[in-house]
């Protein structure tokens, strides 16, 4: 579920279960941190923004090569860079706790 760096905009921000980062660089050097995993996404919806923005938000599971399956959301804002991209420009990514019933 996480985005690739090369769609990050310059200035982008992320954050990671509360841990903001800023700038494709120190985003790129955060996710290349992160072990291998697997995801499965279960939701996606997409709604546009007044500036011309794009917001997503998904759900799922994310399974790294050492840790069980996580619940999580991501939403992420895309913006126009030129008449045919849009970068991400900010992303929040976060595990989600079940609740006992």
């Amino acid at each position: 579920a996480v985005v690739s760096t090369q769609s990050t905009g310059e200035q982008a921000t992320l954050t990671w279960n509360g841990n903001a980062l800023s700038g494709r660089a120190e985003i790129s050097g955060f996710l290349e941190k992160l072990p291998i995993s697997s995801t499965s996404v279960f939701s996606v919806d997409a709604q546009p923004l007044m500036d011309q923005s794009i917001m997503v938000a998904t759900t799922g599971t994310i399974k790294f090569s050492t840790t069980q399956d996580q619940d999580f959301s991501q939403t992420f804002i895309l913006k126009k860079t030129d008449t045919k991209t849009m970068k991400v420009a900010y992303d929040c990514f976060r595990f989600l706790n079940k609740i006992a019933s």
